[in-house]
């Protein structure tokens, strides 16, 4: 079942992909409205002009316990049952089995600035974050083989083990300002603050609970058990996700971005040697209202047929009703209600550093560490952790970079972005898939986004007082900044050629 699970789930991805961790999309000049969420400092870039982002989604999910055959789904024959061994094959790896998978779909979004002192952005999101696992690679193995009798009687110990889930919605204000600009160094800031509008929740969470199968019709399990979820994520219960069964709250994120510019391009931009990022996302939490049968529990079920733990036909409709008749029998007893309960947003804190080689080639180094998720409580879920390196051919219009990550640090894959105008699209795990490797993550992105920028005027020559002509007041070429006392000079204005009235 969990084998199914665990590969319906990536099948699922697979298909309905489109929403937001762009891992691998880097910006330059053009539009970085799409990752404002990623690092509020990013709303400096509406200096050089106004950006609005149309759409942008990201889905992207994995697991630690299961690869995926890349070359099956690319074909995408999905009619027939997927085997082991064949179509998946199972990991061989001492890690704590884990799962996720987060969508996120960023709406309509806009930055600009205020009298080039303040940067303003303002965007609308929705996310769905799924985390499931903590659970030994060993008695993952036996887990999977319980229907064989030989893994009969085997004692199970799950210790902060279990799977959360929950959808929600936000508006965010973003406020940037450039801290420092000179001739070198550029250092901007920025905040975002946004509101939260929870939707549906639901967890399963066991600090310390003791599972035994006895036989082909029996159990045991002992210990504590903790079940929180909104009306809305019962199956067969009237209401949808669509449904609002959460509370409004507060969230912030808070960034930084450092860039060095040792060359200027006469009459454009500057150009910078590197880019600096840093910044920590998603404090905060979203609240809900906990339905019918929501609370921690104590277990005690001794012996207990298979029969007696199956859904009654009145259960279908409210699975509250299913704890009841648990807790009558007596191998459940409520602990705490869980009436009202918070999920903790997925905290973590992101990293970049840009490199421009020249030539158009940059080397973009990323990563994410979880501070808060199913490390340490899968109460609360989070976006797991990555490195990774991304190499693009920066042309302008056309950008082209090849994304190669390291999902928890350990699993590598290879994938592609494009950049179009203003739509971008991307995979970091589309090489990996096509050249026939077995995956164990997938995440697919796209979205439309462009920058609204002032055509200026240019200057193709200067006549100075005395007959001087500077012929190249005008050009776009690189000048390293040590070389600025002399034309450079000129073409600002700042000093007059040898001979000028001025």
């Amino acid at each position: 079942m969990i084998k199914r699970i665990i590969s319906g789930c990536l099948l699922l991805m697979a298909y309905h992909s489109g929403a937001q961790q762009f891992i691998g999309l880097t910006t330059n000049y053009y539009p970085a409205i799409m990752q404002l969420p990623l690092n509020p400092a990013l709303v400096n870039n509406a200096l050089t002009g106004a950006e609005v982002n149309v759409i942008s989604a990201n889905v992207l999910a994995g697991n630690n316990a299961y690869q995926v055959n890349g070359g099956w789904l690319i074909k995408g024959d999905f009619e027939k049952e997927a085997r082991e061994g064949y179509e998946y094959t199972k990991m061989n790896n001492n890690q704590r089995k884990r799962a996720w998978a987060n969508v996120d779909v960023m709406g309509p979004a806009a930055s600009f600035s205020i009298k080039k002192q303040y940067q303003v952005g303002i965007y609308t999101r929705a996310r769905a974050i799924v985390n499931a696992g903590n659970v030994s690679a060993e008695q993952f193995n036996v887990y999977t083989n319980e229907n064989d009798p030989q893994y009969y009687n085997h004692t199970f110990n799950f210790k902060k083990a279990g799977a959360s889930a929950h959808a929600f919605g936000e508006v965010g204000v973003t406020l940037g300002k450039m801290l420092r600009e000179d001739e070198y160094y550029k250092l901007s800031g920025g905040v975002t603050i946004k509101y939260l509008i929870g939707y549906a929740a639901i967890n399963a969470f066991a600090g310390d609970l003791t599972y035994q199968r006895l036989g082909d019709s029996a159990v045991y399990a002992n210990g504590d058990l903790t079940a929180l979820y909104t009306y809305n994520t019962v199956p067969g219960q009237n209401g949808d996700l669509a449904q609002r069964a959460g509370r409004g709250g507060l969230g912030l994120d808070i960034g930084i971005q450092y860039s060095y510019h040792p060359y200027v391009e006469l009459d454009k931009k500057d150009i910078y040697l590197y880019k600096i990022g840093i910044s920590i996302t998603d404090i905060g939490s979203v609240g809900y209202v906990g339905d019918r049968g929501s609370a921690a529990y104590n277990v005690n079920a001794g012996k207990t047929d298979f029969d007696q733990l199956e859904f009654a036909d009145a259960d279908q409709q409210e699975f509250g009703s299913f704890l009841n008749r648990q807790a009558t029998a007596g191998r459940i007893k409520v602990q705490e209600d869980g009436e009202k309960f918070r999920i903790g947003l997925p905290t973590a804190l992101r990293a970049n550093l840009d490199y421009n080689a020249g030539g158009g080639l940059f080397i973009s180094v990323n990563t994410l560490l979880n501070m808060k998720g199913s490390n340490s409580s899968v109460f609360r879920p989070g976006y797991v952790g990555y490195l990774n390196v991304t190499p693009r051919i920066d042309l302008k219009f056309f950008k082209f970079g090849i994304p190669i990550t390291m999902m928890r640090y350990r699993s590598l894959n290879m994938g592609a972005v494009m950049y179009l105008g203003p739509l971008f699209l991307g995979s970091n795990t589309l090489i990996s898939a096509v050249a026939g490797q077995n995956i164990s993550n997938i995440d697919v992105y796209s979205g439309l986004a462009f920058k609204i920028t002032k055509r200026e005027k240019v200057v193709r020559s200067r006549t100075y007082d005395n007959g001087y002509s500077d012929p190249n007041s005008g050009l776009r070429r690189f000048v390293p900044r040590f070389l600025r006392g002399g034309e450079n000079k000129y073409r600002r204005g700042l000093i007059c050629p040898p001979g000028s009235n001025r």
